[in-house]
């Protein structure tokens, strides 16, 4: 998206974090919904479609503090604008 971004094409609205303090402005100033996911994972794991603040801040924190079904721990959460449209 950031690639996107740089050579001037419209991109889906984000913030990455490691902390909530990261995302907090990002995730009090978008409109919801929100979509919160771990930056490495598999499929959809840990994906979430957040409907208000709270939602959203309340999975930050379980994905910071969960395991992927990678094995690993989840180093960073992305937060995004939802798009709206057919798939």
């Amino acid at each position: 998206q950031e690639l996107v971004r740089k050579v001037g094409l419209r991109s889906v609205r984000q913030s990455c974090g490691t902390t909530l303090e990261d995302v907090d402005a990002f995730l009090k100033t978008e409109q919801y919904p929100l979509v919160l996911k771990p930056v490495e994972s598999a499929g959809s794991d840990g994906v979430k479609l957040c409907s208000s603040y709270n939602e959203a801040k309340d999975h930050f924190e379980l994905l910071m503090n969960s395991q992927m079904v990678n094995g690993g721990e989840c180093p960073a959460v992305l937060c995004q604008e939802f798009l709206r449209g057919k798939e």
